[in-house]
């Protein structure tokens, strides 16, 4: 999660006002929205009813699927935050150096993470890094463009991206490298 500018504390007084939600929920999804680049955020905080993923241009899934007043009021909080961070960036966070995927792949388009699981994508590269416990592994996503990045809880936990193809299990994909990061 990244940490706010003072600009960006703010800018969470004037949201939190206008959405009627903690500082402290719309400081997390402000750090969501911006690991996604303005596009995309996965999140996970009890006033937007536990984990929850957003896409800009209209995909939004919530814990309680059936709360249309909740997800129009988290729709309408993600798309505001990703203007201010499409108009303005660096406005909200302070920067960081916290990459802990290799180097050579740049910045990634999108990140996230969720119940001990991050990613990273890079468009460009065509390539998908995936951490969990101390694991991370570099997919190949071929001609895929990843727009979300979901796991299915349970006795064997699943994970799937979704594309322009629909919805993608993650262990199709190509793995390129897999290694270890030292625990923090």
């Amino acid at each position: 999660m990244h940490s706010l500018s003072p600009k960006g504390l703010a800018v969470v007084d004037e949201l939190a006002e206008r959405h009627d939600f903690s500082h402290d929920a719309i400081a997390h999804m402000v750090s969501a929205v911006a690991d996604g680049n303005g596009q995309m955020a996965m999140f996970s905080h009890p006033e937007f009813g536990g984990p929850g993923q957003w896409m800009h241009g209209g995909m939004l899934m919530l814990s309680d699927p059936v709360n249309h007043a909740l997800k129009a009021r988290v729709d309408a909080l993600c798309h505001e935050i990703g203007e201010i961070l499409v108009r303005q960036p660096g406005r909200l966070v302070a920067v960081e150096n916290t990459a802990w995927w290799p180097a050579e792949l740049g910045t990634p388009d999108a990140t996230g993470e969720q119940n001990g699981l991050r990613y990273a994508y890079f468009a460009q590269a065509r390539r998908l890094v995936v951490q969990t416990d101390n694991i991370i592994r570099v997919y190949d996503t071929l001609d895929h463009r990843i727009g979300g990045l979901a796991q299915q809880q349970g006795s064997r936990s699943r994970f799937t991206v979704t594309s322009q193809h629909g919805e993608v299990d993650l262990g199709s994909l190509p793995v390129i490298s897999t290694g270890r990061q030292p625990p923090s």
